[in-house]
């Protein structure tokens, strides 16, 4: 069962020269449901927003420290396909998502598998930071969970290490 899933629909101007989707915007596909699966949950993808006046803790943003797909299938213009976020695995200062993306209009075939990994990180220092508590307990309470070594207590795996488990 997915932690989040969310359907859209393959626009022309997502395509390559083939006239399929262009293998880059299977990673676009991805961080919108994540931030859709987010902001669900009132976590703002970002706490440097402007216009905000009263940013509680440090600004934090999640840049990217890892990013893969597997393609399986294509997407062509007017599909429609889903985006589902299938684990969501929280270490000290990194999240990693694991993602399907399915062809809903060609019967549900799976098109791609992706992982990304984010990492916490403050803006006004420079440098990694611990998932600020409120983020953490709202994935956990969606139905994240904790990566073996933190779980157990451990400190290994800062910020960037990938994921076991």
């Amino acid at each position: 069962m997915p932690v989040f899933e969310a359907r859209y629909r393959v626009w022309w101007s997502e395509t390559d020269a083939a006239g399929i989707v262009h293998f880059s915007n299977f990673f676009r596909y991805c961080e919108r449901a994540e931030e859709e699966f987010l902001r669900g949950l009132g976590v703002r993808c970002c706490r440097a927003e402007p216009g905000d006046a009263a940013i509680r803790g440090p600004r934090f943003v999640m840049p990217r420290v890892r990013a893969e797909c597997e393609y399986l299938f294509p997407l062509w213009p007017g599909d429609e396909y889903s985006v589902s976020i299938d684990d969501v695995v929280l270490g000290r200062k990194s999240i990693q998502y694991r993602f399907t993306i399915r062809n809903l209009t060609r019967g549900g075939r799976v098109s791609a598998r992706c992982t990304i990994v984010a990492v916490a990180y403050d803006t006004e220092r420079g440098e990694a930071i611990e998932i600020p508590g409120d983020v953490r307990d709202a994935l956990l309470k969606a139905g994240a969970r904790l990566r073996d070594d933190v779980a157990a207590g451990g400190a290994a795996g800062g910020a960037g290490a990938p994921p076991r488990g």
